[in-house]
Protein backbone atom coordinates (compact mmCIF):
# COMPACT_ATOMS: atom_id res chain seq x y z
CA UNK A 1 0.00 0.00 0.00
CA UNK A 2 1.21 3.66 -0.63
CA UNK A 3 2.56 5.65 2.33
CA UNK A 4 0.90 9.11 1.23
CA UNK A 5 2.05 10.76 4.56
CA UNK A 6 5.56 9.64 3.25
CA UNK A 7 4.44 11.59 -0.46
CA UNK A 8 3.36 13.64 1.08
CA UNK A 9 6.31 15.19 2.87
CA UNK A 10 8.73 14.40 0.00
CA UNK A 11 6.85 16.88 -1.68
CA UNK A 12 6.19 19.45 0.46
CA UNK A 13 10.23 19.44 1.42
CA UNK A 14 11.26 20.72 -2.16
CA UNK A 15 11.19 24.75 -1.97
CA UNK A 16 9.34 24.88 -5.38
CA UNK A 17 9.28 28.91 -5.29
CA UNK A 18 13.06 29.09 -4.91
CA UNK A 19 14.10 26.05 -7.15
CA UNK A 20 11.72 27.10 -10.21
CA UNK A 21 12.62 30.61 -10.25
CA UNK A 22 14.25 32.02 -13.19
CA UNK A 23 13.61 28.84 -14.89
CA UNK A 24 11.10 28.61 -18.30
CA UNK A 25 8.02 26.07 -18.48
CA UNK A 26 9.69 22.85 -20.12
CA UNK A 27 12.40 23.17 -17.41
CA UNK A 28 10.14 23.52 -14.67
CA UNK A 29 7.80 20.86 -16.23
CA UNK A 30 10.88 18.63 -16.16
CA UNK A 31 12.13 19.52 -12.44
CA UNK A 32 8.42 19.13 -11.51
CA UNK A 33 8.20 15.76 -13.10
CA UNK A 34 11.60 14.27 -11.86
CA UNK A 35 10.61 15.41 -8.26
CA UNK A 36 7.34 13.56 -8.01
CA UNK A 37 8.37 10.32 -9.40
CA UNK A 38 11.55 10.57 -6.98
CA UNK A 39 8.76 10.91 -3.94
CA UNK A 40 6.35 7.69 -5.80
CA UNK A 41 9.42 5.49 -6.01
CA UNK A 42 10.24 5.93 -2.44
CA UNK A 43 6.53 6.31 -1.25
CA UNK A 44 4.43 3.63 -3.24
CA UNK A 45 6.00 0.31 -3.49
CA UNK A 46 6.10 -1.87 -6.27
CA UNK A 47 4.34 -5.06 -7.03
CA UNK A 48 4.81 -7.43 -9.88
CA UNK A 49 2.70 -9.31 -11.64
CA UNK A 50 3.09 -13.15 -11.24
CA UNK A 51 3.45 -14.43 -14.85
CA UNK A 52 0.57 -17.20 -15.93
CA UNK A 53 3.20 -19.96 -15.15
CA UNK A 54 4.10 -19.81 -11.53
CA UNK A 55 0.23 -19.54 -10.68
CA UNK A 56 -1.40 -22.66 -9.64
CA UNK A 57 -5.31 -24.30 -10.73
CA UNK A 58 -7.29 -23.87 -7.40
CA UNK A 59 -7.75 -27.84 -7.30
CA UNK A 60 -3.82 -28.49 -7.22
CA UNK A 61 -3.32 -29.75 -3.79
CA UNK A 62 -0.28 -30.41 -2.25
CA UNK A 63 -0.95 -34.09 -2.32
CA UNK A 64 -1.54 -33.95 -6.07
CA UNK A 65 1.36 -31.74 -6.83
CA UNK A 66 3.66 -34.33 -5.29
CA UNK A 67 2.17 -37.26 -7.10
CA UNK A 68 2.59 -35.05 -10.02
CA UNK A 69 5.87 -34.67 -9.43
CA UNK A 70 6.69 -38.60 -8.44
CA UNK A 71 5.15 -39.61 -12.05
CA UNK A 72 7.54 -37.04 -13.88
CA UNK A 73 10.38 -38.41 -12.25
CA UNK A 74 9.17 -42.26 -12.63
CA UNK A 75 8.50 -41.43 -16.22
CA UNK A 76 12.41 -40.61 -16.86
CA UNK A 77 13.57 -43.67 -14.88
CA UNK A 78 11.33 -45.80 -17.45
CA UNK A 79 12.64 -44.05 -20.32
CA UNK A 80 16.12 -45.03 -18.81
CA UNK A 81 15.07 -48.53 -18.19
CA UNK A 82 15.15 -48.07 -15.08
CA UNK A 83 11.34 -48.68 -13.72
CA UNK A 84 9.00 -50.53 -15.26
CA UNK A 85 5.59 -49.62 -17.43
CA UNK A 86 3.69 -51.22 -14.98
CA UNK A 87 5.21 -48.68 -12.42
CA UNK A 88 4.51 -45.88 -14.23
CA UNK A 89 1.43 -46.61 -15.82
CA UNK A 90 -0.22 -47.31 -12.29
CA UNK A 91 1.26 -44.16 -10.97
CA UNK A 92 -0.75 -42.45 -14.15
CA UNK A 93 -4.29 -44.09 -13.01
CA UNK A 94 -3.75 -43.09 -9.24
CA UNK A 95 -2.64 -39.52 -10.28
CA UNK A 96 -5.57 -39.10 -12.56
CA UNK A 97 -7.68 -40.22 -10.26
CA UNK A 98 -6.42 -37.86 -7.43
CA UNK A 99 -6.46 -35.29 -9.96
CA UNK A 100 -10.54 -36.02 -10.95
CA UNK A 101 -11.46 -35.96 -7.21
CA UNK A 102 -9.76 -32.74 -6.44
CA UNK A 103 -11.41 -31.27 -9.16
CA UNK A 104 -14.80 -32.60 -8.00
CA UNK A 105 -13.93 -31.62 -4.56
CA UNK A 106 -13.42 -28.08 -5.45
CA UNK A 107 -16.47 -27.99 -7.49
CA UNK A 108 -18.57 -29.10 -4.84
CA UNK A 109 -17.01 -26.83 -1.99
CA UNK A 110 -17.49 -23.86 -4.56
CA UNK A 111 -21.57 -25.30 -5.29
CA UNK A 112 -21.88 -24.96 -1.09
CA UNK A 113 -20.45 -21.65 -0.91
CA UNK A 114 -22.11 -20.00 -3.35
CA UNK A 115 -24.40 -17.99 -0.96
CA UNK A 116 -21.86 -16.58 1.18
CA UNK A 117 -19.10 -16.06 -1.41
CA UNK A 118 -20.52 -15.35 -4.96
CA UNK A 119 -16.95 -14.21 -5.60
CA UNK A 120 -14.78 -17.45 -5.95
CA UNK A 121 -18.16 -19.14 -7.94
CA UNK A 122 -18.07 -16.54 -10.44
CA UNK A 123 -14.14 -16.33 -10.97
CA UNK A 124 -14.28 -19.77 -11.49
CA UNK A 125 -17.30 -20.43 -13.78
CA UNK A 126 -15.59 -17.43 -16.01
CA UNK A 127 -12.36 -18.91 -16.28
CA UNK A 128 -14.30 -22.12 -17.90
CA UNK A 129 -15.81 -20.26 -19.82
CA UNK A 130 -14.61 -20.36 -24.05
CA UNK A 131 -13.68 -17.70 -26.23
CA UNK A 132 -16.46 -15.48 -26.66
CA UNK A 133 -14.96 -14.02 -30.02
CA UNK A 134 -13.91 -15.43 -33.47
CA UNK A 135 -12.28 -13.43 -36.56
CA UNK A 136 -14.62 -12.38 -39.68
CA UNK A 137 -15.68 -14.71 -42.05
CA UNK A 138 -16.05 -14.34 -45.50
CA UNK A 139 -19.69 -15.82 -47.12
CA UNK A 140 -20.37 -16.71 -50.42
CA UNK A 141 -20.29 -13.96 -52.45
CA UNK A 142 -17.27 -12.38 -50.77
CA UNK A 143 -18.62 -10.24 -47.69
CA UNK A 144 -16.88 -10.13 -44.73
CA UNK A 145 -19.21 -11.57 -41.96
CA UNK A 146 -17.93 -9.11 -38.52
CA UNK A 147 -21.46 -9.25 -36.45
CA UNK A 148 -22.07 -12.13 -34.22
CA UNK A 149 -25.54 -12.57 -36.37
CA UNK A 150 -23.80 -12.63 -39.69
CA UNK A 151 -21.02 -15.30 -38.67
CA UNK A 152 -23.78 -17.82 -37.27
CA UNK A 153 -26.02 -17.01 -40.98
CA UNK A 154 -22.39 -18.25 -42.65
CA UNK A 155 -21.54 -20.97 -40.48
CA UNK A 156 -24.55 -22.65 -40.78
CA UNK A 157 -24.85 -21.87 -44.45
CA UNK A 158 -21.45 -23.86 -44.72
CA UNK A 159 -22.32 -26.76 -42.75
CA UNK A 160 -26.31 -26.98 -44.25
CA UNK A 161 -24.47 -27.42 -47.44
CA UNK A 162 -23.01 -30.14 -46.71
CA UNK A 163 -26.30 -31.93 -46.73
CA UNK A 164 -27.56 -30.06 -50.07
CA UNK A 165 -29.16 -31.73 -53.04
CA UNK A 166 -26.62 -30.15 -55.43
CA UNK A 167 -23.21 -31.01 -53.80
CA UNK A 168 -24.33 -34.70 -52.64
CA UNK A 169 -23.36 -37.67 -54.63
CA UNK A 170 -25.93 -40.58 -55.56
CA UNK A 171 -24.35 -43.81 -52.74
CA UNK A 172 -21.70 -45.67 -54.82
CA UNK A 173 -21.01 -42.68 -56.95
CA UNK A 174 -18.06 -39.63 -56.17
CA UNK A 175 -16.98 -36.43 -56.76
CA UNK A 176 -15.07 -35.94 -60.22
CA UNK A 177 -11.41 -35.07 -58.31
CA UNK A 178 -12.09 -38.69 -56.35
CA UNK A 179 -12.20 -40.62 -59.30
CA UNK A 180 -9.53 -42.67 -61.33
CA UNK A 181 -7.48 -41.42 -64.29
CA UNK A 182 -9.88 -43.64 -66.58
CA UNK A 183 -13.04 -42.17 -65.42
CA UNK A 184 -13.51 -45.46 -63.30
CA UNK A 185 -14.24 -45.01 -59.46
CA UNK A 186 -12.50 -46.24 -56.74
CA UNK A 187 -14.38 -48.68 -55.69
CA UNK A 188 -13.52 -51.00 -52.62
CA UNK A 189 -12.78 -54.77 -54.05
CA UNK A 190 -15.62 -57.32 -52.78
CA UNK A 191 -14.25 -60.84 -51.84
CA UNK A 192 -16.59 -63.71 -52.19
CA UNK A 193 -16.46 -67.04 -50.55
CA UNK A 194 -15.50 -68.91 -53.87
CA UNK A 195 -12.42 -66.35 -54.28
CA UNK A 196 -11.01 -67.36 -51.08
Amino acid sequence: RANFGLFRTLVERVPWGMVLKGKGVQEGWTFFKKEILMAQDKAIPIHCKMNHRGRLPAWLSRQCLLGLWKKKRVYHLWKKGQATQEEYRDLVRSCREEIRKAKAQLELNLATIVRDNKKCFYKYVNNKTAKENICPLLDTEGNIATRDEEKAEVLNAFFASVFNRETSYPQGTQPPELEGKDGEQNIPPSIQEEMV
